[in-house]
Parts: C-alpha cells; sequence; structure tokens
C-alpha cells in the first residue's frame, strides 16, 4: 500500500481523487494549495505525488522544481494534473523532473493505470539499488576477509574439494619456509612432520564430513625440516546447493606454549611433591601453628596446635583467637585447658597475605619450666638440654616459617592484582553468597527476607558495574576505539555538572567545593561527556583522600606553551597528599601510592583514564604537592 500526496486547490477535485486512490487500495494524503506540502513530505512517507500545475498561492511547476533541489526528496515521482493542454507547460514539467502528466476530467482507469506503472517502477528502482547496496557490501566484506587473511598472524590456507591447496597467506609461507608455487596444487600432507604418532592430514580428511569442523594439534615440519607444534581447525566450505567447495585450514603456532605446559607440568608435579614435604613438617612439628582471619576467627590448626591448645581442630577452627596479634614480637602467654593443667607458652604472630585478604599466622611453643639442680653435673646436663632446646626450637621455627610462606601463598604478590582481586571478588562473593541463600530458602523465606537478598545482590552488582566499565574505558582508550566528539566549548558548565554530581558526597564529609571565578576566557577544543569523566575523576579523588572540614578548590587559568594557547584546569586538595617521588607514577595504569591503600586506594584506573583522554585532546596531566597540605592535579586543554 502506497502514500500518495494530492496536491490541488479544488476540494472537489481532491475529494474525488482521494476516493479513487482509495478504492485502488493506496493511502491518499492531501494538501490544499501547498501551503503545507514540504511540511507533509518531512512527516509522512510519500510514495508518489499527484500536483496541480494551476494553483494561486503556489504554483505546481514552482513546488516540483522545489522538490527536485532536495537531495531528501528528489527521488519521489510525480504526476502533474492540469487542464489545459499546452504542449510548452507540460515539456517544461517534464524539464522540472515530472515523472507522467495526466489531463483534466480524470478518467479512473487511466489514472490507475499511471500510478501501478510508476509505482512499479519505483520499486523496480528500489530494487536495484538494493541489490548494489548488498553487492558493495558484500565485495566491502570480501576486501576485509581478504585483508585479515593477509595479515593474520596465523597460518592460513585454502584447499579444493579434493584437498589440493589452492591459496597460503603470508604467514604460511614465512613459517614454513616454502614458496608458495612448492606447496600450490599439493595436499597438506607437504607440512606433515615425518615419524610423528598424531593424525595424519589425510587421515582426517577421510574423515571429514560436510558439516564437520576438526579441531585438535598437529606437528608440522618446516622445509628445512624443523618440527613445531600448531592448533588445528578445519573447515569445510560449502556452496549454494550444499557441496562442499573448498577446505579452509587455520592453524596457530603452539611451539612455545607446548613447551610451556610440559615445564609447567614439571613444576606442578615438584610443588605437590614440595607441599607434600612441607604438609608432613607441619604435621609433625612441635610447635603449635594457627591461621587466624582478619575477623580474629581461626581458620586452621595443626595437630601441635590441638595439643597445646587443650582442644581438637572442630573445637577451634571457627573459633575467636583468645590472645593478643602482635605481629612480630614474642609474647608470654598462660594457657588454660579445660580439663588439664595450665601451661606457659611463647607466641609469635606474623602478618602476611593471601587470596582471600591478609591472614595472621600464630606459632605457639610450650614453654618447658625445668627445675634447678645445685649439682654440676646436673647444672652442665640443664645447659645441654636448654642448648638442644634452643636449637631445635631454632630448627621449628625455621621450618614453621617456610612453611607459612609456601603453604600461605607467596608474601611478595602484587599489591596491584591483590586490591584487584579484592576489588572483584569482594562483591562477587556477596553476589554468590546471597544467590545461594535465596535458592535454598526460596520456600521458607518471608518476602522481606528474599527482599533483602535481592537488595545486597544489586548492592554488590552496582559496585562491580564501575569497575568493569572503567577496565573497558581504559582498553578502548588504549586500543583506539574511544573517538572524541571535540567542539569548542565552555569548559564552566561541565565542571559544575560535576560538582553538582559530587555535592552530596562531600556534604557527607562536611568538604567544601570551591570553584574560583576564572579570570580569562573559558573555552576549549573539548569532548563534553569524556570531559567530564576527567573531571568527575579527579574530582572523586579529591573528596576521597580529604579530611573532614576541608577544602576541595577549582581553579582555570590560561597559559602560552610553544606559541599555543592552552586552558589550565587544576582541582587541589587538603588531603594527606602524594610522595614526591610518585608524582609521575599516579597516572600509570593501576598504580597506586603506597600510604594510600589504607585509606581505599581504589583499582588505579581512573586516573589513568584522565591521562589518555587529555592527551587524546592534545593536552598534559600531572600532579603536584601543595605547599601545605594535600596535592593538585593539574590537565591542559587546547583553546
Amino acid at each position: 500500500m502506497a502514500n500518495i500526496l494530492i496536491v490541488d486547490d479544488d476540494p472537489t477535485f481532491v475529494h474525488l481523487l482521494t476516493n479513487l486512490i482509495a478504492n485502488f487500495g493506496e493511502t491518499p494524503i492531501t494538501a490544499i494549495q501547498g501551503a503545507n506540502f514540504f511540511q507533509i513530505i518531512e512527516e509522512e512517507s510519500i510514495d508518489l505525488i499527484l500536483l496541480d500545475i494551476y494553483m494561486p498561492i503556489i504554483n505546481g511547476l514552482t513546488l516540483i522544481k522545489q522538490l527536485k533541489r532536495n537531495k531528501a526528496y528528489q527521488h519521489i515521482p510525480v504526476i502533474m494534473i492540469t487542464g489545459s493542454s499546452n504542449p510548452d507547460k507540460m515539456t517544461e514539467c517534464f524539464e522540472a523532473g515530472a515523472s507522467d502528466f495526466i489531463s483534466k476530467p480524470i478518467t479512473p482507469v487511466i489514472l490507475q493505470a499511471r500510478l501501478t506503472s510508476i509505482l512499479e517502477k519505483q520499486k523496480d528502482i528500489e530494487r536495484l539499488k538494493q541489490e548494489i547496496s548488498e553487492r558493495k557490501k558484500a565485495e566491502t566484506s570480501l576486501r576485509k576477509v581478504s585483508i585479515a587473511m593477509e595479515q593474520s598472524p596465523n597460518i592460513l590456507f585454502l584447499t579444493d574439494a579434493r584437498n589440493r591447496i589452492e591459496y597460503a597467506n603470508p604467514k604460511c609461507i614465512e613459517i614454513t619456509g616454502y614458496k608458495r608455487n612448492e606447496i600450490i596444487g599439493y595436499t597438506p600432507q607437504v607440512f606433515q612432520a615425518s615419524g610423528e604418532s598424531t593424525q595424519s592430514y589425510g587421515q582426517i580428511f577421510k574423515t571429514m564430513t560436510k558439516t564437520d569442523t576438526w579441531k585438535g594439534k598437529l606437528c608440522n615440519q618446516k622445509k628445512n625440516g624443523e618440527q613445531f607444534w600448531v592448533s588445528c581447525s578445519i573447515s569445510p566450505v560449502l556452496n549454494d546447493e550444499g557441496h562442499v567447495t573448498n577446505y579452509s585450514y587455520i592453524q596457530e603456532d603452539i611451539t612455545d606454549r607446548m613447551k610451556s605446559e610440559k615445564e609447567l607440568a614439571l613444576r606442578t608435579q615438584s610443588l605437590k611433591i614440595s607441599e607434600n614435604r612441607l604438609r608432613t613438617i607441619i604435621e609433625t612439628t612441635y610447635d603449635g601453628i594457627v591461621v587466624i582471619g582478619q575477623d580474629k576467627v581461626i581458620h586452621f590448626v595443626n595437630p601441635a596446635a590441638e595439643k597445646i591448645l587443650g582442644k581438637t581442630a572442630k573445637n577451634l577452627i571457627g573459633q575467636l583467637f583468645q590472645f593478643p596479634l602482635k605481629p612480630n614480637q614474642m609474647n608470654e602467654i598462660k594457657i588454660k585447658r579445660p580439663g588439664k593443667s595450665d601451661i606457659d607458652a611463647d607466641l609469635r604472630v606474623v602478618l602476611t597475605e593471601t587470596d582471600d585478604g591478609r591472614v595472621w599466622v600464630a606459632s605457639i611453643r610450650e614453654i618447658k619450666h625445668v627445675p634447678e639442680k645445685h649439682h654440676q653435673t646436673e647444672t652442665i646436663k640443664t645447659e645441654s638440654i636448654q642448648k638442644n632446646s634452643m636449637e631445635n626450637a631454632i630448627a621449628q621455627e625455621s621450618a614453621a616459617q617456610e612453611v607459612v610462606n609456601k603453604n600461605l601463598h607467596e608474601q611478595n604478590i602484587s599489591g596491584i592484582v591483590s586490591n584487584m582481586s579484592h576489588e572483584f571478588r569482594t562483591p562477587m562473593h556477596a553476589i554468590m553468597s546471597f544467590t545461594n541463600f535465596g535458592i535454598k530458602k526460596i520456600k521458607e523465606a518471608p518476602r522481606e527476607k528474599l527482599l533483602h537478598y535481592f537488595e545486597q545482590i544489586k548492592l554488590s552488582a552496582n559496585r562491580l558495574m564501575p569497575l568493569i566499565n572503567d577496565l573497558l574505558e581504559l582498553y578502548n582508550l588504549e586500543s583506539g576505539k574511544h573517538l572524541l566528539q571535540i567542539r569548542s566549548q565552555d569548559i564552566v558548565p561541565i565542571i559544575m555538572v560535576v560538582i553538582q554530581e559530587q555535592q552530596a558526597i562531600a556534604n557527607d564529609k562536611q568538604i567544601k567545593i570551591s570553584l574560583i571565578p576564572p579570570q580569562c576566557e573559558t573555552i576549549a577544543q573539548i569532548s563534553k561527556n569524556d570531559m567530564i569523566k576527567v573531571v568527575r575523576n579527579i574530582l572523586q579523588n579529591a573528596i576521597h583522600f580529604s579530611d573532614k572540614n576541608s577544602t576541595v578548590r577549582i581553579q582555570i587559568e590560561s597559559m602560552v606553551e610553544d606559541k599555543k594557547k592552552y586552558l589550565v584546569i587544576g582541582i587541589s586538595d587538603e588531603g594527606i597528599g602524594i610522595p614526591e617521588n610518585e608524582l609521575k607514577n599516579v597516572f600509570s595504569k593501576f598504580y597506586q601510592c603506597e600510604h594510600n591503600r589504607p585509606h581505599g586506594g581504589g583499582t588505579g584506573i581512573g586516573l589513568a583514564i584522565c591521562k589518555h583522554i587529555v592527551f587524546k585532546h592534545g593536552g598534559k596531566i600531572w600532579a603536584e604537592k601543595n605547599e601545605k597540605k594535600g596535592a593538585c592535579i593539574y590537565f591542559s586543554l587546547p583553546i
């Protein structure tokens, strides 16, 4: 059903055409005297126009000329209508772009024939345009595939239906050492390593079907005889009739990976042996070993700890550790044991990092009280016992420390990785835990409890999403996929938007945000949304690391560098500041100042994103220490 616009100043004639077009099964739309002609065309999808030549306000000839000059509407066919048979006027209409001409009085059969002919012709034109567009897309796609194959870092080659090589990409020639004329027309067995027990290309080809894609590892051999391993994918290529015309081979050189996997397997085996030895030591040592979480709850005890504390592991694990946790100090404690005599013991605590956070590892050694002997022989014997005991204690402490270092993860793990792991794992643990609670208690828990579970899941997901978004944002910036929409605009409204957004957080900490009135022009070349991210990240950091009842100041100045004018925006705080030797590092990816971590140092992504965005604007970003307290982040933008 086509939309046909009728433009005529005669209401009776318009009514007649409206009824006729409706009877033809099309949709009539009317415009009296052409007054709202272009408004209707803009609002409606018009397929054909019936236009009267002679109208009092604006004639049809003027309208068609205006229409054909507009690229957006010049494709719409126009049939001119007139009660005159002036041949010059008809010629002028056709020269203006009319598709046909019809005279009054209108004969319904002739009108329907003209409409049908032009609409069908228009459909043919649209189909042709569509075919041309699809063909261009196919050609573009084919060029992209061709470029991808030529530039692929993997080995790619194509065989015919009888598995003879027709094409090999440059990487195939580079890695195998063959020239194209040495492999074209041959089967892939030319690459098969001699004496290998893996499947051969011939065996694989015999088992291939029209729909199967074979995947596996193969050992290839270069022209010079050197062998290398590949991860291979072989797929049949079908034509429209479903017949196999080619086979596509994609191979990735995994020789180094295979070597690494073998080395890893050997190391894993060695680690298991080492762990078994350490487990034996920890199980047989005379010192009690206790692992305590940040919540002071006991996570692990060895048999010696059970004996010294007078309780089984079942009764100890999950209970609070009753003794002081003072890292790297030796403390003498008194242990009260139910149903047994109290004992004195030495307690030494070490604070260490694990994947699940910090834990305390306590080493407990019972103090053996030896009665004094006045006889010289007994004294010598006692001294000998004490010497041996001390030597044993030192050996046991060394073994226990080795157990701690090996069994409870490496203590030198990167703080960055640990913090990122924490940032991801904490909300994920909450999501998983509350999801499990909901599943287990779905039938018995009240609606208020289930609502609480869902709210906690949403809270954790909301905490996780900004981190994921920041990582994606950083990836897009580094890979060049993020394009800036830069135009000349005022920086002040952008800053005000961010201040209003962060005002509630600042109010909670009783922090004042002060925008110093600029004394210079504030127009710069800016991508608005990206600049909001820069100001937001810097302002959030300033608020986060500021003390209560302090002020965060924002100032805007201008400067000239290398004969170019720049705006310089500075955001300063009165917080803990940045050490002098770390000022240049704070914009590095995942970097965190050492003394910021106890304050919740974040992930080290925000300022890295700011750096990328500012650099893409053609500006610079840097950090300085304030004279009295805190730090200031500056960035420049070209005017």
